[in-house]
């Protein structure tokens, strides 16, 4: 036997749903945090361990294995975030021919 939803019941389950989704958005960010903090621990270990070239040969490697991804989500967000990082780090160059940056520092 069925029991119809009374208009209470409806509203608590509507604010389950609500206090969920934020759960979730709350960890999501908390373990992107969490992720990113490990990326920079491990990305300082590789070079430690084995030098600047191995560890950008391994991201090199590791850049191309997900732009040839499956999934075309895949590739589009790492291609977004390649883009995003390169304008950060090598910004391009404005009109009169000079860029700013930190990479702009490192080559004059």
């Amino acid at each position: 036997m069925e029991h119809p939803y009374t208009p209470e019941m409806n509203a608590r389950l509507e604010q389950s749903f609500k206090e969920a989704d934020q759960a979730r958005e709350e960890l999501t960010e908390s373990m992107a945090n969490s992720v990113a903090a490990n990326c920079d621990l491990l990305h300082h270990g590789l070079v430690s361990a084995k030098g600047l070239e191995a560890t950008t040969e391994m991201y090199r490697n590791l850049l191309g294995t997900l732009l040839r991804h499956s999934s075309g989500e895949v590739r589009s967000q790492v291609l977004m975030a390649f883009n995003q990082s390169m304008e950060k780090f090598w910004p391009r160059k404005n009109g009169t021919g000079t860029s700013s940056g930190p990479a702009s520092a490192d080559h004059q």
